[in-house]
């Protein structure tokens, strides 16, 4: 599990991709998601997977992504094997076609996690208007969750120490031996959010209506840059896709697929 959510831990680089402002990153991914949704087909599926990476390497993450990416693969074989085993024509096609558009969901969101910080984020939405008390609420919903993964992992350790296997026997014998792992960690997220709350309390959160923040965005060039390139991105998609042209192309695809 924390090698699942490593692909969305913040990895601190000095690159080009972490200095652009957290807005524009917002926008990029908006566009890699839509285009995701929006292709049908491995072949450019896989060339947005290709234009993904090149983000990743200039953001010098790439190397990260791909080592948290064996934690997906599990998840990558079960897509493919349920669409492969429910579809009644053209099963290899779409089963690659899925999984292809799952991994690209993931890096998309990845590209994002990976270079903004939760502070950056909750600066962002703050900008945006959103009010300060559902921003906190979202960006440590956020933070904790490879937190959650740690201790998750922590009480399996210390439960394993004490002779409890947790990954032998039947399906029925593993779930009955997971469910020991929800009393430990329950009490141990309820004592987390505690100290959070006593944290936030000793520092006065909400005393003051309006906070002024500790530093004000300002897109730049660059950020005006990668939000033209993700509308023109969209744009370019929606009216392939409005127009009929990529069904054409889709179609002509699935004549000459094996």
């Amino acid at each position: 599990m924390s090698r699942v959510l490593d692909v969305f831990r913040f990895k601190r680089r000095d690159s080009t991709i972490h200095a652009l402002d957290p807005r524009s990153k917002f926008v990029l991914l908006v566009a890699l998601s839509a285009a995701s949704l929006i292709l049908a087909d491995p072949v450019t599926l896989l060339a947005l997977l290709a234009l993904e990476a090149a983000i990743l390497r200039a953001a010098r993450c790439l190397g990260d992504w791909l080592a948290s990416l064996r934690g997906l693969l599990l998840m990558l074989a079960v897509i493919f094997a349920l669409n492969y085993l429910t579809l009644p024509s053209h099963k290899l096609f779409t089963s690659l076609a899925m999984t292809m558009r799952f991994l690209d969901l993931a890096t998309a969101f990845s590209i994002f996690f990976l270079t903004t910080t939760p502070d950056e984020l909750a600066t962002a939405l703050e900008a945006s208007g959103l009010p300060r008390d559902y921003t906190l609420m979202f960006t440590m919903s956020l933070r904790f969750v490879p937190t959650l993964a740690r201790d998750l992992q922590t009480v399996a350790d210390a439960l394993k120490s004490r002779g409890l296997e947790l990954e032998k026997g039947g399906l029925r014998k593993r779930l009955r031996n997971y469910v020991y792992l929800l009393v430990p960690l329950i009490i141990y997220e309820l004592r987390r959010s505690l100290m959070v709350a006593e944290a936030l309390e000793a520092r006065g959160f909400g005393a003051v209506r309006k906070v002024e923040p500790y530093y004000e965005l300002k897109l730049g060039g660059r950020d005006y840059a990668v939000i033209m390139f993700s509308c023109a991105l969209i744009t370019f998609l929606a009216y392939l896709s409005l127009s009929g042209h990529y069904g054409a192309l889709l179609n002509e695809m699935l004549a000459h697929w094996p």
